[in-house]
Order: C-alpha cells, then structure tokens, then sequence
C-alpha cells in the first residue's frame, strides 16, 4: 500500500486547474508571459535628487497657496489668543478688566 501524498489526495474544494504551492508535476500552463529586467539594467532611483529638486519643486510651488493660507490664518489666530490670553492674566489686564469679573 503506497502512503498517501498531500497533492495527490482528495483536497477540499473543486478540481482546478491551479496546482498546489511549490507542486511542480502538472503540466505547465501556457500563455504566460513572464518579463524580466536585467539587475545591471535596473536602478533604483535614477537621478532622483535632481529629478525632484526641478520637478519636486515645480510641484510645490503650484500648491504653495493651499497650504500657505490656511497656515498663516491658524499661526495668526494661535499667536494673538497666546497674546491676548497672557494680557489679561497680567496685572495691567487685571486693572482693566476688574469690573467684568
């Protein structure tokens, strides 16, 4: 009596055409194309430091208006209630405001 063998034995599911992980006895399949790119060939970043300093920076300045604004508003309104904040609890601002307490 032979062992039974993973790949040959009745497996869950429906009989495909797709193999097993790493089972290399069905037939190969065909009409795949498969491309491949020489490692001597292939770099990583390929002037990327120059590519980003023209274009990055083109880029950049075409969004500069959207994100400059709305920082300008925020660090505007932060720095003037850090301001006005620290003036009324100074002794000059509780002078001036002892009648709305």
């Amino acid at each position: 009596m032979r062992p039974t063998i993973a790949r040959f034995s009745d497996m869950p599911g429906p009989k495909v055409y797709n193999l097993w992980w790493g089972d290399k006895t069905g037939v190969p399949q065909k009409g795949l194309i498969t491309y491949t790119l020489s490692p001597y060939q292939s770099k990583a970043m390929p002037k990327w430091f120059s590519s980003y300093l023209f274009n990055g920076v083109r880029r950049l300045s075409g969004e500069f208006l959207f994100f400059a604004i709305p920082f300008a508003v925020g660090y505007g309104t932060y720095s003037w209630a850090k301001g006005y904040d620290a003036y009324l609890n100074s002794k000059e601002g509780h002078l001036a405001h002892a009648e709305e307490h």
